[in-house]
């Protein structure tokens, strides 16, 4: 697979070792759907993870191009075919990953059990955990409650932040909505739903996404600004490993206007 100014043969060749089993590329990548400021994403699956938790998920700039290392037990990710949280986002990348090394040929089964994956086993599961959900969101409801009849803000939005993110999970998992891109999960969810049932009118005001309460773009500036913010305020935090990462995400702000 060729990559813009990035060297696939190089990368691989920084991350070969013995525990390495198979290396593929997931992501926007493997679609096809990739912009300018797209990481490139390898899953490195291995046989025994690196002893450092750093390492076993990292990013890097190398070549100009962010890229995203994540290393998984082989073992553990064809077991994401059997846990319905899972593998809604399992089986969608795993049948659209470029593979790229296959030692053993371990690989190449694996995609082929996703490209095999039936949902219709997983059902049982995933009703059970959509029921949990719901219970365990009473508690949400309850400091919703309690921070309007103080009038105190940042506890109604922390309880709405976590239980907007657990329901809008809960019927994901509960209607084995298999999400192809992590930047398709609302849009996926809201569709499955209907896009002007109640459910999905409620879901947008309480996510900001209401034209009457607040729109996406100046929340997404405003999300810049605050990274921007918070970077200068940890400066001094920021370890040199990670340096190169938030200064070329900082200059990536600063050159799309957003500085």
């Amino acid at each position: 697979m060729a990559l813009p100014n990035l060297s696939v043969q190089s990368v691989l060749d920084q991350i070969e070792s013995p525990n390495v089993i198979g290396v593929g590329i997931v992501g926007s990548y493997s679609r096809g759907q990739e912009s300018r400021y797209s990481d490139v994403d390898f899953d490195i699956f291995v046989n025994k993870l690196p002893e450092d938790q750093y390492d076993r998920y990292t990013l890097r700039y190398w070549d100009g191009k962010l890229v995203s290392l994540k290393y998984t037990l082989l073992e553990d990710e064809r077991s994401a075919l059997t846990d319905p949280r899972r593998a809604i986002w399992a089986v969608p990348g795993l049948r659209a990953m470029k593979i790229l090394l296959d030692k053993d040929g371990s690989l190449t089964e694996l995609q082929k059990a996703a490209h095999a994956f039936d949902w219709s086993s997983l059902q049982p599961l995933a009703d059970e955990y959509a029921g949990e959900q719901v219970m365990g969101c009473a508690e949400e409801v309850h400091k919703i409650l309690n921070g309007l009849t103080r009038g105190h803000e940042s506890t109604v939005l922390y309880a709405t932040w976590g239980l907007v993110k657990n329901m809008l999970e809960a019927v994901a998992v509960q209607r084995g909505i298999l999400i192809i891109s992590e930047n398709r999960y609302f849009d996926l969810i809201q569709d499955s739903v209907g896009r002007d049932s109640k459910w999905t009118k409620a879901f947008r005001t309480s996510w900001g996404l209401d034209s009457t309460s607040s729109q996406y773009q100046s929340r997404g500036t405003a999300a810049l600004t605050l990274y921007r913010l918070t970077a200068a305020m940890y400066d001094e935090l920021i370890p040199e490993k990670h340096r190169d990462v938030v200064n070329n995400t900082l200059r990536l702000i600063q050159e799309a206007g957003y500085a």
